[in-house]
Order: structure tokens, then C-alpha cells, then sequence
């Protein structure tokens, strides 16, 4: 297990940088030999420690140590022969010609070149034959101490797998029985799963699958029992349980058999075990339990079970892969039924029985930390608490110990010896040593907070551990697969959003990392290792002063406070990855001239910064930057050169391009030819057409989001823009291409989008914000690849006319109307047939019809309308929407619509869930991480007076306990220009007092005030990885992101529930 990132590093390095190697040295034969030799040596180092990896399975064998020092040794040798590299790069790399015309670098600038960069090369030269005999000496030392003997280690290893596994697999079964007494918050699920096993009213008798999906250790098996043994007074007959873990699907079959009494046949032909089992459960009312399925061979014995007519025959699967879940529930009317963690309770209740104290314990502190690593896993809580009752009555220091040396002690402590073999078994499911490099990388984003998926993956392909982007999204996807990387939001195609492992699994991730020397992470004071080279670096919220050498670092990523030292950017020779996001307490415009030296620079993030205000030229000496995030900062002006970068991919951020003069020409040349820039997200278009010029010759971009801000006399040439966005659609003609395009206005031009297509175009995804959208544009009626369709005019009423329009666009997966009203709406049969989901927000309806036959793909509905009546829901049957999954309603409607929905889930077949909030806010909270980003206010707000506010300040301050992050948004008069909301400033005075009753209540919690809804948003991130108690409060003027406006007072009132909820108001 601890060979993932040299062998990942290795399979990277070994095609990849010695193919340039060979490249610029081929006339040196020496130097050429021992690239060669290197690089078939790393190819079987990789080949060996994958060989060894699988044998030995989970147990230590003989050569164990002696193994795991060589791929140590095999690992730096890696790491020193990439720096090698890396540091030579640039040194040699042949300048661009002076004029970027495009031509050929001529022969006599080669030869100068050549000449200039000699004694670089010799060096290089001398550096490689240097690491060679390394590796030679690397491959002698493993021969020597491992010698024949190695081999034979690890094929005992092997058979003591089995045993081992068969041990482990029976006292898993013992342990459920050991702790279902003892365990708590099992009677919802219980009740849900034995809900989805009766019949269906007004549906046929017939075999049903019902898979109970997640991660190891939530329960799935004791949920299966308790369903079992709930299930077992005559109501089945016959039943039989077994357990599939590493078995294949002959094994399983012929457990079956057993535990129905049968003789076994000899041999393993499927299709007579089939027989045999079908043959005996005939048309008898059977209940099977196949426990811990972990490959996918449902299809294959899938005719074991008779699916006979009239008979309610049960098939429950317990499975921590979704896609095994999938398969299995998508025969014969199943259910997926996806495990939760425990509540905030529940998780409590236990932890303090298991520990043997009370709860509360007489110290607030103790345990607090170490619920929040437990996350609500049940397996967690259990074993943890046990180990603390073990240690008899445990101080404050021992339960801080064990909150900061958990990933060492669940390797070293037979109590934690179970939680330990879950995540261990997680980990070595992963049988792509990438894949576990991608999960170890996680390591380096603290607990407790979401991670943006499409940033996650941008940095992964900046630090070269996988090449496309492609690649990339499916290896994330086989981790959410396996439940090891859990969904924490969404976004309306059901693409993952934002992400997070369990607090455990972290634990044993940063264990993993710590042995492999991948990522350190330090927080707080924590003393940075002695010893060893720091590579991937983590600070959270770290004041300390790292005495360590740096300039070997290629990761640094900052939360938080940092030591000043730590931004002194000219130690990071090898950096790649620069996320700066949330730092800004010493950065500023002069740090960024220091950025513009690291060379290597391939991810520069500076997200949410608000103390840096102008982007340096000297930005275009990053020649291998692909990622310039710029978003929530300071920066308006977009200096040309970096439009002119070669290797940009992604460019986010809101601002205007600096005047080109007469150069627009040239710029537009570079951009046809050379530019590789795919996404642009943020560019402010107004009356100059420069942008609008430009935006036609990048013709790779495929995701665009562009905010026009209209003149102050409304005269605006908008001619240009049209055209240049028309291209950009018409541009969209391979449907493996996924183009976005989203725009947004104070005031929608109705101009702007007012043309047609000639041919058929593939734009995935179109977003229309603006507070004057009367029709859908008409050339959207021609996108034949569209899926997501949202528009958005939050004061306005959008009329039944634009879903008529909408009708015609046939392969539309998800549409979302927001509007101040909506007029009424009728959806036909066979109109929409391929849409997934359905979110309307709107202040008030006329009503909603969907007819029978209609939206029969529909798995999601959002009716988000206050003033939602019973005329309104009586005009939707949920039973004639077949797969439909969830449904969400505003709160406000009646008790009686709320109970009828209900019920008419229950008899539903899907049984879909039904929920009820307030505001899109609501759905935020609920789904935990979901950025603001993109989000759109549906009300206007509503202005609070100062004293009102300082009330509410006042109140939250005495009410909320230790921990409790509050905001409040204060808005007093609203303008109608296009900047957005006023506010009144705070005076001195009532800042004083504010800051005074903090200082007042126990905690005495911060107060920060702050200038935009985004300052509060990236404020209150960083304070609560922070875990502090704080109150921000709106200063000066708040601005709308990106033409969007905000609902303070929905925000306000949004907050307040949320609190409410928690119970911390």
C-alpha cells in the first residue's frame, strides 16, 4: 500500500521527461546511454513494485522492510531526477523570435543558442550520469538483502491472505451481532428499507432488489440484519444469507445453495448452479441477503432468482460501489438505498456510551474534536470511543493526542484495529496506483470542508499525475464510485460539484502520506519534519516559521493566516501548483511580481484575495502556466499578455481588457494560431467592441461566461458581441465537446441574442440572467445537444409562451425557471421526453399542468413557490412520473398538500423523497458545499435599518455558543444603476459598539466587516475551517457578483432558520 505515489511517479516520469531527455541530448551517446538505461530500469522498478503490490495483498511478508526501503530509495531517485530536469527546462528552452510572426527559429539562432546554453548542458549531462549510478547502486543494495528468498515471501503472503480475509470476514459478522445492541440511530433506516420492501399499493406482487449502498464501516450489514431478522416470522420462505466480499460469482452460488439446505454440485458451471438454485425456490416467497458484494457479477446470477408474477419474492445487496448497486437494483424494480451518516445527535449518544461517560462529559471540550474526525460513521464513533474507555479516565491531553496522532494510531492500537482494516480494505480496492496517488492528494484540503471538483482536477493534471482532462474526471469518478470520495453538492446535470472524504478516511489518507513523503500538512504551530524534503505543501491556518529547505517544494497551498516567510516566493524554484486562495492577510500587488518568476508555474489561484488590484505584464513569463484564477479579486483590468500566454487552458475572473491600440490585428492572429485557451469565465463586455473582436479567433474555447454592462445613456453598439457569440455557438459542432455559454445582465438586451442558425450546433449548457427576458431566443430551438437550459429574470414574469418555445428542444436534460411570477403551464405528452430534471422559482404561479405521459424520464422536481396552492399541485400526478426520485416543495405550502405529497410518495414505485425548504439558501445549506457561484437570487431585497441590524448582531452574540459562525447582510437603500445595492456605512462609533458587545460574550467571537456578499462568503470559510465563533457585518457597499443581485434579507432570513435549526439560536 505505500508504494502508490512511486510507482504513479515513476509510470508519469518515465515516458514523459526522458522522451525530452533523448530529444535534446541525441548527438551525446554517453549521455544517451544512460537515459536509456534509466528509463527501462524505471520501467521495471514500476513493473516490480505493482507485481510485488498485488501479491502480498494486505499482510506483511519477509522482505517487507527491506522492500519498502528500496522503493523509498527508488521514490527520491524519481523526485531528484524530475527536479533534474525541472531546473534544466527553462535554462536550455530556445527563446520565441523577437517578432511573434509565427516563423521557424532560423539556423544561426539555433547555433547561438547552442553555444550560450553549453556549459548548462554539460552539467545536466553530469547530473544524469550521477543519478544512473543511484539507480544502479539502488538496484545492487535490493539483490543483495532481498536475494531469492523475496519471491518466496511474498507467496506466502499470498495464501495467508485468504486465511487472513476469511478470518477477518467471519468477525466482521460476530462484531455486527456484538455491537447491534449497542449501537443507535439504526430504527429510520430500518424503517425506510423495510418501507421499500412491502408492496406497493396499486402495484403488481413481484421480486424486488433492493441495494444498500456506502462507505465501509456506516452500518450496511447491521441494517441488512436488522431488515433480516425483522423479516424472519414466516413472511419469507425460504431465506438464506451470505457474504460475497472478495468472492467470485460461482463461490457465491454455491454458498447459496448451502445455506438453502441443497447439495452442492462439484465443479463451477454458473448456468447449473442457476438451475439448481432456481429449481429450488420455484415459486416460493424467498428473502436472500448477499452481503458485501464487491465485484460486479449481478448479471450473471441475476437468473438464479425467479422473478415469477404474483410473488413479492426480496434480493437485498450490500455493496460500497455505487456502480455494483446500480447494476443489481436496475433488475427487477429495485431500490438504491444510500447510507447516512450519523445526525449530530445520534452521533453523540453513541460515542459517549461506548466511551462510558455522560453526555455531556464535565468538560465541554472532550470529545468534540474527536466527533468531528468520526464524521458520523458509526464504525468510527464505536471504536474510537472504546479505545478512550480502554485508557480509563482520559484527560484533555490524551484526547488531544488522540485527535493528533489518530492516522498512527489506528495502524498501531488493536482497538482501532477495525476501523483500520475498512479504510485499509478501501484504499487497496484501488488497484491504479494513480488512482490512489489522486486519493492521497486529497490529503492536502483540511477536514470539514468541500473541495471544488473542477479545481481538484485542474490542479491533478498541472502536477502531471494524469495527462488529459478526461482521464482525470473518470479516475474522480471511480473514487466517488467506490464511496470513498463522497458527493457534498451537484449541479444541475448531476455532475459532481463540490466533494470531501470521511473525517477518518482523511486520517488514514495523511498516514498514507506521511509514510510515502507526499503531502505535509501543517496547521497551527505544528513543527514541520526534520528531516527529508518537503515536495507537496499544505499550511492551515499555520503561524509557524518553516526553518525547512523549500526550494524542492512543487505544491503550495495556503488557508488561512501564514507566516510572512512562507510568501517569500524566490525559495519555490520548482513550484507548479500556487493556490493562494484564501491568503491575503500580507499578500499584495508586490508578491505577484514575485510569482511572475516561477517559471514552472503551471496552476496560479488567487481566488478571493481582495488586497491584490493589478496583474503585472511580467505575468507572460509564466510559459507553462494553464490555470489563471482571478476570481473575487480586486482585478478589473486584464492586461493583453496573458490572453497571449501559449499554454493557458482556463481564465477566470470579472474584468475588462486593457486597450489594445493598434495591436488588435496581432492579437487576433496569436489567438487563431497559437492560443490553447478553452475557458473563459468572467470577461465584463460593454460599449468597447475589443473583446467581441477577440472572442471570435479563440476558436478552442468551449466554456464562456461573459457579463454585459450597458452604457449609462443605453446606447450601445451591440452588433459586434452578437456576432462574436454567434460564432462561438456555431462553432460547437462536435457533440463530444460539452460548450457552455452563460450571460448575464442588470438589463437584457433584447438585440443581443436575436439571431438564427443555419445548421445544427451542440451547446451543452446555456444560462440567460437578466431582469428583462420576455422569449426564448430563437436560435435555441436548433441546439440539437442542449441539456441544461436556465433563465433567470428575478423581477420579471416569464409567460407559458417560453415553455412552449422550450418544447421544441429535444434532447434537454434539465431546465430551471426563476421569475418573479410565471404564468401557467401546461406540459403535453411527448413534450420534454428527455428531461431529468425540473427546478422553478418564482414568487408566485398560475399553476402547473403536466399531463399523463409526459416528463416519464423526470427524476427531480422543485417547485420553489411560497404562494403555492392546492390548484397548482392538483395538476401534477406523481405517479404517472415514473422515475421520479426527489421532489421539493416550498415550506410555506399547506399541511395538507405537504401530507398529501407524502403519501403519494409512499405509493409511488420509486418511493422518491419528498423535501420541503424555503429558498434556494435552504438548498445550499442542505447540500453543504454548494458555491455561490453561480447561484441566482429569485427576490429583490429588502432593506433592514442599521439599528435593526445592530439588534440582530446583538442577539445572535448573546444566543450563539462557542463555534457559532453568524452573518448578517445590511442593506439600506437600493439604486437601479448597474453597480448594483448601496449600503450605509457603519460609523466608527457603531463599529465600536458592535466590537464591544463581542468582547462582552464568553467566546468573544471576531467581527469583520467586510464589503461584499463574497468578502462575507470567503470570510467565513477561512474562519470556520478556523473553528471560531464569528460575526461579519456589511461595511460601505455591496456589489453584485457578476450582474447577479442578492436577496440580503432572504439571506438574512435564510441564516436565521439555518441557525434555528442547529439549534444555536
Amino acid at each position: 500500500m505505500e508504494t502508490a505515489v512511486a510507482t504513479a511517479f515513476l509510470t508519469k516520469i518515465a515516458p514523459k521527461l526522458f522522451a525530452f531527455l533523448q530529444e535534446k541530448h541525441k548527438r551525446r551517446q554517453n549521455l544517451e546511454r544512460d537515459i536509456q538505461y534509466i528509463r527501462k530500469e524505471f520501467r521495471m522498478i514500476a513493473a516490480a513494485i505493482q507485481d510485488h503490490d498485488r501479491r502480498r495483498g494486505l499482510q506483511r511478508s519477509d522482505g517487507d522492510d527491506v522492500q519498502r526501503v528500496w522503493i523509498q530509495l527508488v521514490r527520491d531517485l524519481a523526485y531528484s531526477i524530475e527536479d533534474c530536469v525541472d531546473r534544466f527546462t527553462h535554462r536550455v528552452r530556445l527563446p520565441p523570435p523577437p517578432k511573434p510572426d509565427g516563423s521557424t527559429p532560423s539556423w544561426l539562432r539555433k547555433t547561438v543558442h547552442g553555444v550560450k546554453t553549453a556549459t548548462t548542458r554539460s552539467k545536466f549531462a553530469t547530473a544524469v550520469r550521477e543519478l544512473r549510478k543511484i539507480s544502479e547502486e539502488a538496484s545492487k543494495l535490493r539483490a543483495c538483502y532481498i536475494g531469492s528468498g523475496g519471491g518466496g515471501g511474498c507467496q506466502s503472503s499470498t495464501s495467508g491472505l485468504s486465511a487472513s480475509s476469511s478470518t477477518f470476514f467471519s468477525s466482521c459478522e460476530t462484531t455486527t451481532h456484538t455491537i447491534a445492541a449497542d449501537l443507535v440511530g439504526m430504527d429510520v433506516p430500518r424503517d425506510e428499507v423495510l418501507q421499500l420492501m412491502r408492496e406497493t399499493q396499486g402495484q403488481p406482487k413481484q421480486l424486488k432488489v433492493i441495494s444498500i449502498v456506502g462507505f465501509g464501516g456506516l452500518g450496511k450489514t447491521l441494517l441488512a440484519r436488522e431488515v433480516y431478522d425483522e423479516s424472519g416470522d414466516g413472511q419469507y420462505e425460504p431465506r438464506a444469507w451470505v457474504r460475497a466480499a472478495e468472492r467470485g460469482a460461482g463461490d457465491v452460488l454455491k454458498e447459496i445453495l448451502h445455506e438453502l439446505g441443497m447439495q452442492v454440485p462439484d465443479g463451477g458451471d454458473i448456468n447449473k448452479l442457476s438451475t439448481s438454485i432456481r429449481d429450488c425456490l420455484g415459486s416460493k416467497r424467498f428473502f436472500i441477503v448477499i452481503d458485501d458484494m464487491r465485484k460486479e457479477f449481478w448479471n450473471i446470477i441475476k437468473n438464479a432468482f425467479p422473478a415469477v408474477s404474483g410473488v413479492s419474492s426480496r434480493v437485498v445487496v450490500t455493496t460500497a460501489v455505487h456502480s455494483i448497486a446500480n447494476a443489481c437494483s436496475s433488475f427487477a424494480h429495485g431500490h438504491v438505498y444510500m447510507m447516512r451518516t450519523l445526525d449530530e445527535e445520534n452521533s453523540r449518544r453513541l460515542f459517549f456510551k461506548q466511551a462510558s461517560l455522560d453526555d455531556p462529559p464535565p468538560d465541554a471540550g472532550l470529545g468534540s474534536e474527536a466527533l468531528k474526525k468520526s464524521d458520523g460513521l458509526p464504525l468510527a464513533l464505536v471504536t474510537v470511543a472504546q479505545f478512550l474507555q480502554s485508557r480509563g479516565n482520559p484527560t484533555r491531553t490524551e484526547w488531544a493526542k488522540l485527535c493528533n496522532n489518530l492516522g498512527e494510531l489506528l495502524e498501531t492500537k488493536d482497538t482501532l484495529a477495525r476501523m483500520n482494516r475498512v479504510l485499509a480494505d478501501s484504499y487497496s480496492s484501488l488497484t491504479d496506483h494513480v488512482l490512489k496517488a489522486c486519493l492521497l492528494y486529497m490529503g492536502i484540503f483540511p477536514g470539514g470542508r468541500p473541495v471544488r471538483t473542477e479545481s481538484l482536477l485542474r490542479r491533478l493534471l498541472a502536477e502531471g499525475f494524469v495527462e488529459e482532462c478526461g482521464v482525470a474526471n473518470d479516475r474522480f469518478k471511480e473514487l466517488v464510485d467506490r464511496s470513498i470520495v463522497l458527493p457534498v453538492a451537484v449541479n444541475n446535470n448531476t455532475e459532481l460539484k463540490t466533494c470531501q472524504t470521511h473525517g477518518m478516511m482523511l486520517e488514514f489518507i495523511l498516514r498514507k502520506s506521511v509514510q510515502e513523503s507526499f503531502v505535509t500538512l501543517l496547521h497551527g504551530q505544528d513543527r514541520p519534519p526534520g528531516d527529508g524534503k518537503i515536495r507537496w505543501l499544505s499550511l492551515n491556518h499555520y503561524s509557524g516559521n518553516p526553518s525547512n529547505d523549500l526550494s524542492h517544494v512543487r505544491s503550495l497551498t495556503v488557508f488561512g493566516k501564514a507566516h510572512k516567510s512562507v510568501l517569500e516566493f524566490s525559495k519555490y524554484e520548482l513550484l507548479r501548483v500556487l493556490d493562494l486562495e484564501e491568503c491575503d492577510d500580507y499578500l499584495d500587488d508586490k508578491h505577484l511580481l514575485e510569482i511572475c518568476n516561477l517559471l514552472l508555474l503551471r496552476y496560479l489561484s488567487l481566488r478571493g484575495n481582495k488586497t491584490i488590484t493589478v496583474l503585472p505584464k511580467e505575468i507572460s513569463k509564466l510559459k507553462y502556466l494553464e490555470t489563471l484564477d482571478l476570481t473575487r479579486t480586486k482585478i478589473e483590468v486584464l492586461p493583453i499578455q496573458v490572453l497571449k500566454m501559449t499554454s493557458l487552458i482556463h481564465l477566470f475572473g470579472a474584468f475588462k481588457l486593457e486597450d489594445v491600440g493598434r495591436k488588435v490585428s496581432k492579437l487576433q492572429a496569436f489567438l487563431s494560431e497559437k492560443s490553447k485557451l478553452e475557458t473563459l469565465k468572467g470577461f465584463v463586455a460593454d460599449e468597447s467592441q475589443i473583446f467581441a473582436q477577440l472572442l471570435q479567433h479563440m476558436e478552442h474555447l468551449t466554456k464562456v461566461k461573459i457579463r454585459w454592462v450597458p452604457t449609462v445613456d443605453g446606447s450601445s453598439n451591440l452588433n459586434h458581441l452578437s456576432d462574436a457569440i454567434q460564432g462561438f455557438i456555431e462553432r460547437s459542432t462536435n457533440m463530444n465537446d460539452a460548450h457552455s455559454l452563460s450571460l448575464g445582465s442588470t438589463e437584457w438586451p433584447q438585440d443581443l441574442l436575436n439571431f438564427s442558425l443555419e445548421n445544427s450546433c451542440y451547446l451543452h449548457s446555456l444560462k440567460l440572467h437578466g431582469n428583462s427576458i420576455c422569449s426564448l431566443p430563437p436560435f435555441v430551438t436548433m441546439l440539437g445537444g442542449l441539456t441544461e437550459l436556465c433563465l433567470s429574470s428575478p423581477n420579471n414574469q416569464l409567460s407559458g409562451d417560453i415553455l412552449a418555445s422550450v418544447s421544441t428542444v429535444r434532447c434537454l436534460h434539465y431546465l430551471k425557471l426563476t421569475a418573479n411570477q410565471l404564468g401557467s403551464l401546461e406540459i403535453e405528452n411527448g413534450v420534454l421526453g428527455s428531461l431529468r430534471g425540473l427546478c422553478i422559482v418564482v414568487q408566485s404561479m398560475a399553476g402547473l399542468d403536466i399531463k399523463k405521459g409526459a416528463l416519464q424520464r423526470l427524476e427531480s422536481l422543485r417547485l420553489l413557490c411560497k404562494d403555492l396552492d392546492g390548484r397548482v399541485l392538483c395538476g401534477i400526478n406523481m405517479e404517472c412520473l415514473r422515475q421520479l426520485k426527489e421532489v421539493a416543495l416550498h415550506d410555506g405550502v399547506s399541511d395538507g398538500a405537504k401530507q398529501d405529497w407524502k403519501e403519494a410518495a409512499k405509493k409511488h414505485p420509486k418511493q422518491p423523497k419528498v423535501l420541503f425548504m424555503q429558498t434556494m439558501e435552504d438548498v445550499d445549506w442542505m447540500q453543504m458545499g454548494s458555491s455561490n457561484e453561480n447561484s441566482e437570487s429569485c427576490a429583490a431585497p429588502t432593506p433592514m435599518s442599521e439599528d435593526d441590524v445592530q439588534t440582530q448582531v446583538g442577539s445572535v452574540m448573546q444566543k450563539s455558543p462557542a463555534g457559532t459562525i453568524a452573518r448578517l447582510i445590511h442593506g439600506s437603500k437600493r439604486t437601479n444603476n448597474h453597480l448594483g445595492h448601496h449600503l450605509c456605512e457603519f460609523d466608527n462609533q457603531s463599529k465600536q459598539e458592535l466590537e464591544a458587545a463581542a468582547s462582552k460574550q464568553p467566546k468573544r467571537p471576531k467581527v469583520l466587516f467586510v464589503g461584499t456578499v463574497e468578502d462575507v462568503d470567503v470570510t467565513m470559510q477561512m474562519e470556520h475551517s478556523a473553528a471560531t465563533a464569528t460575526v461579519a457585518v456589511a461595511d460601505v457597499q455591496m456589489r453584485p457578483s457578476e450582474g447577479r443581485e442578492h436577496s440580503i434579507a432572504g439571506k438574512i432570513a435564510g441564516l436565521t432558520r439555518h441557525f434555528k435549526r442547529r439549534r444555536f439560536l
